[in-house]
């Protein structure tokens, strides 16, 4: 049967959703807001009103670390916060010109930066398809060797291992996903979207199940049943816009247990 909704009363919780911060260290105030390249708001300042805005501009633009710092700042006195969810993307759109060392500095940085605005809260982070590089690019997980992912996950479990407990950075070095109880009664699994993404090549070698992530999910599930848990799933990209054979399997384990 399905679960009954609670009572009129019933003690609430708000969880943060942060995503897409894409922080672009080359950002710059007064540069040009349009400009012909993938990336615009870099560069010499140009004359006139169409330059960029000192805490971001609409258009081809990423943001500033000023205005994620300033969302940062201002969110714990707007509204008590209890838990938040942050599903990826924090590296800015430049993804011809990206190391990964400049993917791993992005990372370092606004993990630090969430750590020092947001504590105590405990975070709950997720893969974003533009934490990689190339862009878009992430092997399952048994390809070794340097075409592996493991220069990235290693490094996101040591960043965030003041959040997840050992088992969820366990699975989260081996293929990126993991659980974890948000509070009791309440579980999350971040999902690595990536491994049904239509912009990862590495599919085409296997595209149904390439990190047994699906298999792993169904006995989250399960466990969660027995426990009594509610879950919530995050992860970067919609489940509707993953390749048809990864979505099918996806929705098939989902409705079981909706």
């Amino acid at each position: 049967r399905p679960p009954a909704p609670p009572p009129p009363g019933a003690p609430t919780a708000r969880i943060l959703f942060l995503t897409d911060l894409h922080w672009d260290r080359g950002y710059r105030a007064g540069s040009a807001a349009a400009c012909p390249d993938p990336l615009c708001c870099r560069g010499p300042a140009v004359p006139g009103a169409g330059g960029a805005g000192l805490w971001g501009s609409y258009g081809k633009c990423d943001l500033p670390l000023r205005t994620i710092a300033g969302l940062l700042e201002q969110l714990p006195a707007a509204a008590p916060l209890h838990a938040v969810y942050w599903t990826g993307d924090t590296p800015a759109h430049d993804v011809w010109r990206q190391s990964r060392g400049d993917q791993l500095g992005a990372l370092r940085t606004l993990t630090e930066l969430l750590r020092r605005r947001l504590a105590p809260l405990p975070v709950f982070p997720a893969v974003g398809n533009h934490e990689a590089t190339p862009v878009n690019a992430f092997p399952p997980p048994y390809v070794r060797g340097n075409q592996s992912a493991a220069w990235l996950y290693d490094a996101m479990a040591q960043a965030w291992g003041g959040w997840l407990p050992p088992a969820a950075l366990r699975t989260l070095r081996a293929g990126g996903f993991y659980t974890a109880q948000v509070w009791p009664g309440l579980r999350v699994v971040a999902l690595n979207m990536n491994f049904c993404s239509q912009a990862n090549f590495w599919l085409l070698i296997n595209a149904t199940d390439p990190a047994g992530q699906l298999h792993w999910l169904g006995g989250v599930l399960a466990a969660a049943e027995r426990d009594g848990e509610k879950v919530h799933i995050i992860g970067h990209i919609p489940p509707g816009h993953c390749l048809r054979s990864w979505s099918w399997n996806y929705y098939r384990i989902v409705n079981r247990w909706d």
